[in-house]
């Protein structure tokens, strides 16, 4: 199945969930948001949500400051 993730095309296998998705990127998940189809999904729902054919996958780092 074939998803976009920032913008760059990626090839993954069926029943992948957003979790494994960003073990498979080896990205830290402290501070880290995600967006697919350009809605925001809470990090407790990473585990368990199906990514699907043709998603959009944005992650954003957050940043604080002042």
């Amino acid at each position: 199945m074939h998803i976009t993730l920032n913008d760059h095309l990626q090839l993954l296998t069926a029943e992948t969930t957003v979790s494994t998705l960003l073990q498979q990127q080896q990205l830290p998940t402290e501070g880290l948001a995600v967006a697919i189809n350009n809605t925001v999904l809470a990090k407790r729902l990473w585990p368990e949500y199906q990514l699907q054919p043709d998603d959009n996958v944005q992650l954003f780092q957050i940043v604080t400051g002042g």
